[in-house]
């Protein structure tokens, strides 16, 4: 079936879809897992891409990186004998929260965007499986999955 959805959602699935096991299935519905798994990677490799870009390119100043890893220090030992001050520390929490919606807005539009999947989707009884050969519960974040992999 040919479908379309967000790229955050393939995203979402992707994440789930690339672990599992598959051990409660059948060989055919084995396959058709690891194949719809398959059809996301490119999705989810060039969204991690572009995340990587934006977040490397979007950097408020050269030295952010160095001042990242001081304020990771900083936190780590409470500001005792550590190479950022207090009002240094403020200063940079300032610019990552800045630089953090930055990069959060840069991406939203690639996370948004529609996608054309095409794929054999899993009956409802293999979707089960697929929940039993994971210890997954209904509840957990696969529960969406189902809307976009199982035969409607």
């Amino acid at each position: 079936m040919k479908q379309t959805i967000t790229t955050e959602k393939v995203l979402r699935a992707y994440k789930i879809l690339s672990t599992a096991k598959y051990s409660k299935l059948a060989d055919g519905d084995k396959v058709k897992v690891w194949k719809i798994a398959r059809k996301m990677e490119p999705f989810a490799t060039k969204f991690d891409n572009d995340t990587k870009d934006a977040a490397e390119k979007l950097k408020p100043y050269e030295a952010f990186s160095d001042d990242l890893v001081k304020a990771q220090e900083y936190e780590r030992v409470k500001g005792v004998g550590c190479d950022m001050t207090a009002e240094e520390y403020q200063k940079f929490i300032v610019a990552f929260k800045s630089y953090n919606e930055l990069v959060g807005k840069a991406i939203k539009e690639f996370a948004d965007k529609e996608v054309e999947l095409e794929f054999d989707e899993l009956s409802e009884d293999a979707f089960g499986k697929l929940l039993c050969s994971n210890d997954w519960s209904y509840e957990e974040e696969v529960r969406h999955i189902d809307k976009i992999i199982v035969e409607q």
